[in-house]
């Protein structure tokens, strides 16, 4: 916090107007930000997601039957955390794109979100079976979060031990693993699985350390406490 003041004081006393002062440190922090951490939201995906949600709403309203179209719209209220939403438009589109693994996907963990936890698996198996590698193991990955923050700690270890077969040396998947692991009370194991989070991550390429870096932290966090209570 003095920082921030300390940098604020000297651009008011650099440039002599306080708006100016804030502007640049909102820049520079933004910038930062966008670089190594992502806590903002990228304005220009969200301007850019918004547009198309508008065109797809456009086209639903001219042909409610528009099975592409809910699907995509659905996806999109996804990636915005709006499961509600997204879960309409999937239940719309579910008859004719009951084949599509992709769509399974989404439409099952938004469903179990929700609250409908079995059907929300039934629909994951059902992408699964037709695409046992679909996203890299992300279905695996998410449905296990599911269960975690449901307190099903024993169903989630299954499902982030397929994950780990498809993808080896994702830290996201090492740090819900060791989470899982110590709440079950393997605290050897589920230690080594935080270990490898932050190992994971400094592995990891320059592009995908943003998103790693939670994960990370979240590992360091963890294995400060050393209760391992969360």
């Amino acid at each position: 916090m003095l920082s921030k003041f300390f940098l604020f004081s000297l651009l008011y006393w650099i440039i002599g107007n306080p708006f100016a002062a804030l502007i640049i440190i909102f820049i520079i922090y933004f910038t930062i930000d966008r670089t190594f951490f992502g806590f903002i939201p990228d304005p220009f995906k969200i301007f850019r997601r918004a547009s198309r949600i508008r065109e797809l709403q456009r086209l639903v309203s001219i042909n409610p039957h528009d099975a592409r179209a809910l699907k995509e719209l659905g996806i999109l209220m996804f990636e915005k955390k709006d499961y509600k939403r997204a879960l309409d438009h999937f239940e719309k589109a579910s008859v004719k794109m009951s084949d599509d693994p992709e769509f399974n996907f989404y439409y099952g963990i938004s469903t179990a979100i929700i609250g409908d936890i079995l059907k929300g698996r039934e629909l994951i198996d059902t992408a699964l079976r037709v695409s046992p590698q679909l996203k890299y193991g992300e279905p695996y990955l998410m449905m296990a979060e599911v269960y975690i923050n449901n307190g099903d700690y024993n169903s989630a270890l299954p499902m982030l031990e397929n994950f780990e077969k498809i993808h080896s040396s994702s830290s996201r998947g090492f740090y819900q693993m060791g989470l899982v692991k110590l709440k079950l009370g393997m605290k050897d194991e589920g230690t080594d699985y935080l270990k490898k989070s932050i190992t994971a991550f400094k592995a990891s390429p320059r592009f995908k350390r943003k998103l790693d870096r939670r994960w990370a932290w979240k590992a360091r966090a963890l294995l400060r406490k050393g209760t391992y209570t969360v």
